[in-house]
């Protein structure tokens, strides 16, 4: 997964004649469908090796037996690290990386990781338009402006689809990259490439720490240091408009229903919550405090929220005095 995450076995680079033997021999060795993201084709040297592993056949086969009791048994490494659906344990000297991909995200798992960081710099311009890339396809995520939570929705799982929405190649992307400079000049030449959209200052925490790691992003930024900045990004509201005209999908009357119901949430968060109800009732506190609120949507028949927004606060606070029997 582009780094080392074994810190106390040691584990060296392979030659490319290395790397596709033992590739072979792992897939040789596991019952189950698999699948190893492409490279550039003059990639001479490997750090790892990532595997896809279908999470379907895999549970099929084995249940309830995490991957982890079964990479210990398989193959006996000295070292093994999981995070999340990643696995990584040392093999030959080499560094192994079983990524557990869910059925539903299976094919774009494919293309997700393939190529290097390619995934990672089409996630960016994703971002900067109000969406995020990443194994799961391309999803929305759309900021309410007044706060809370947002409002993801998957718009698509077509790679060719969502290549052509973020501006790519498609027929240019199924013919490979022979170099690593390949994949940077795809990259530059979607219409929405913005160059400074990928320096690190741009960048949360996260991303910031994680990207710093991977020395392809290091060199990407060198490739591009040099450009204009490129494509100027609209509002968000507009790329939104793009994707339902694109994919032909309802999103905005969704929004809107979305927009109304933390409203209507929140209207009745301002007349019924835990600060109101201790100030009112100052000896309910902690457990207690949850158990009266937990009784009182108990013994309400309708619709808690709509209750709540229709109903006078003498009744709503009478009517939680005599079911708490305060």
């Amino acid at each position: 997964m582009g780094g080392s995450a074994l810190k106390i076995t040691p584990t060296r680079r392979y030659s490319k004649d290395e790397y596709d033997d033992i590739s072979k021999e792992i897939q040789n060795i596991l019952p189950f469908e698999t699948h190893i993201p492409l490279s550039f084709g003059d990639k001479d040297s490997f750090g790892d090796l990532d595997i896809l592993i279908r999470g379907s056949d895999y549970d099929k086969m084995y249940g309830s037996i995490p991957m982890k009791v079964y990479i210990e048994e398989t193959f006996k490494p000295n070292e093994i690290y999981a995070n999340s659906d990643v696995v990584s344990f040392d093999y030959k000297e080499f560094q192994i990386d079983f990524i557990k991909v869910k059925e539903h995200n299976w094919e774009t798992s494919k293309i997700y990781f393939s190529y290097n960081d390619l995934g990672n710099f089409q996630g960016r311009i994703a971002y900067k338009m109000g969406f995020r890339y990443g194994n799961f396809g391309l999803r929305l995520v759309y900021l309410h402006p007044n706060g809370g939570r947002n409002f993801k929705m998957v718009v698509s799982k077509e790679p060719e689809e969502i290549f052509t929405f973020l501006g790519f190649d498609w027929k240019k992307y199924q013919k490979g990259f022979d170099s690593l400079e390949n994949i940077f000049n795809f990259v530059v030449e979607s219409k929405y490439f913005n160059a400074r959209i990928f320096d690190y200052d741009q960048l949360n925490h996260q991303n910031r720490t994680r990207n710093k790691k991977r020395v392809n992003y290091g060199k990407f930024l060198e490739h591009v240091k040099s450009f204009d900045d490129g494509y100027g990004y609209e509002d968000k509201d507009t790329y939104v408009k793009k994707a339902e005209d694109f994919f032909g999908i309802n999103i905005v009357e969704q929004i809107a229903l979305w927009k109304k119901q933390i409203k209507r949430d929140n209207d009745a968060s301002s007349r019924f919550n835990g600060n109101l109800i201790m100030k009112l009732f100052p000896e309910l506190k902690g457990k207690t405090l949850g158990l009266a609120i937990m009784n009182f949507k108990a013994k309400i028949d309708d619709d808690f929220t709509d209750w709540i927004i229709s109903t006078d606060q003498e009744t709503i606070w009478n009517t939680f005095k005599e079911v708490n029997k305060l």
